[in-house]
């Protein structure tokens, strides 16, 4: 048996939010397998072939009363099949739920079943199964069922809608940059110094000056990824873990020198990985009660949006999907809290390949999303927000690597060579235009905040070539 730390939901029903059943902790039937990820993950779970095969979660609840039911599954190939969840008492099914197209980019849905599921007082169990029309073969993937009452769901849509914020600056910026600049980082050459000492060396200028002459009207710079630091003082961190800030507010500092030259910044933030255990125990990751977790949380993001206002213009948070949604996240609450000081600031939660994690957010991050039109979810000249699923509704930005990996964490080694020349990189970007789409070249940094001036030099090229 592993003896890796596990999140155990709670198993009473949220009756205020959207209730998440994860797939990855339903009691499964023979073939269906769990993919875990690391150990902060749950991914969806697979091989799903079979109409005798069963997803059941154990749940309670304080009162007998109806819920609306939504599942999120990928049907990848075979025939049309009808999905159902059932109680004892009643059931909830949608039919012809038809295999994704050959090509598609995303075979992930959110599927309003039909009907009320009427959960009663007490103990409940509820199972997820599936049954091809005609009998033959097919291929799905499940990632979790909802459960949420009607009034619930319409005041958390009205709620959502009015957080939203405006994407005009950002679809006119162009392009941004984000580099993972971390505790994690090398130099180009040696042993990494400590991470105080890298971010009070941090050479704010030369960096800004990188950017700009890139062609860049943004910047997400990473924070927190993998070990939970913070380029900044933070007192409500200090007050959870202290040493993992530093006296310099590298933030600010990067801020103003951004803004002269007419750049913003977006901050990445990872809510915590097994590559730093001892955040995971204090911060409470695993506990049932997420309230200690997302408290922490609110009382960080707060405070950094309050502090830097208008200076902040975004958020980036990481595992949106596959870490937040299968806690039943209190997204009205976080998004406030990422809001704070800024109500113009843009948030997203990256969901990866799986369906968007909330309504509570402006942009999907597009994490490898290569394709300017996401096979079609995008419409050319339209206004930049997908028309296909899963995404739709939400506005579209595209985050992928440029050279060879997210960060340059490998000692004695130069950051590899852009995967386009100059050429290619300005026709990618007029693609990414042609429809409103927003992309985000990441870019590999050494310790001390230089970029590749080789993959500087492309970028400059290619963005005067827009021009012309």
């Amino acid at each position: 048996m592993s003896s890796e730390p596990v999140f155990y939901p709670d198993p009473r029903v949220q009756r205020d939010t959207i209730h998440v059943l994860s797939a990855y902790d339903a009691d499964l039937s023979a073939g269906l397998e769990r993919h875990r990820g690391e150990v902060h993950m749950k991914n969806p779970t697979t091989s799903w072939v079979d109409a005798d095969q069963t997803f059941t979660w154990h749940i309670t609840s304080d009162r007998t009363e109806p819920f609306e039911v939504r599942a999120l599954v990928a049907h990848k190939s075979g025939v049309a099949v009808t999905v159902q969840v059932n109680v004892p008492q009643t059931a909830c099914t949608v039919s012809a739920i038809q295999p994704a197209l050959p090509g598609s980019a995303n075979p992930w849905r959110r599927v309003p079943l039909d009907g009320l599921l009427m959960l009663a007082k007490g103990d409940n169990t509820l199972i997820l199964r599936t049954i091809p029309l005609d009998g033959s073969a097919f291929e799905m993937e499940a990632f979790a069922i909802e459960l949420v009452r009607t009034e619930v769901r319409e005041r958390l849509h009205i709620e959502a809608q009015a957080l939203k914020s405006d994407m005009t600056w950002l679809r006119r910026a162009g392009y941004g940059f984000m580099n993972h600049w971390t505790q994690a980082v090398y130099p180009e050459h040696g042993l990494p110094k400590s991470y105080a000492d890298a971010v009070h060396d941090f050479d704010v200028e030369r960096y800004a000056d990188q950017i700009a002459r890139g062609g860049a009207g943004f910047v997400v710079l990473t924070t927190t990824h993998g070990p939970h630091y913070f380029p900044a003082p933070l007192a409500s961190l200090d007050a959870i873990l202290p040493g993992r800030t530093t006296a310099r507010d590298l933030v600010a500092d990067l801020i103003d020198a951004l803004g002269r030259r007419g750049i913003r910044l977006f901050l990445y933030y990872h809510l915590g990985a097994q590559s730093d255990p001892e955040w995971l125990k204090v911060s409470g990751f695993f506990d049932t009660d997420t309230s200690k977790l997302f408290g922490n949380w609110q009382k960080m993001i707060r405070e950094v949006g309050e502090r830097y206002g208008t200076g902040l213009a975004g958020w980036w948070f990481d595992d949106g999907a596959v870490n937040y949604y299968y806690r039943t996240a209190p997204w009205p609450e976080l998004s406030r809290a990422a809001k704070a000081g800024n109500p113009d600031r843009l948030i997203g939660y990256n969901a990866w390949f799986q369906p968007p994690a909330t309504e509570f957010q402006d942009y999907h991050c597009g994490e490898i999303i290569e394709d300017p039109s996401y096979g079609g979810a995008l419409l050319p000249n339209g206004d930049g927000r997908y028309v296909g699923e899963p995404y739709r509704g939400l506005n579209a930005v595209s985050t992928i690597i440029s050279e060879k990996y997210w960060d340059h964490s490998r000692p004695d080694e130069p950051i590899s060579e852009a995967r386009w020349d100059s050429a290619e990189i300005a026709t990618l970007i007029r693609e990414f235009r042609r429809y409103t789409c927003v992309p985000i070249f990441n870019l590999e940094i050494y310790q001390d905040g230089r970029m590749s001036q080789n993959t500087i030099e492309r970028f400059r090229t290619a963005s005067a070539n827009l021009h012309e």
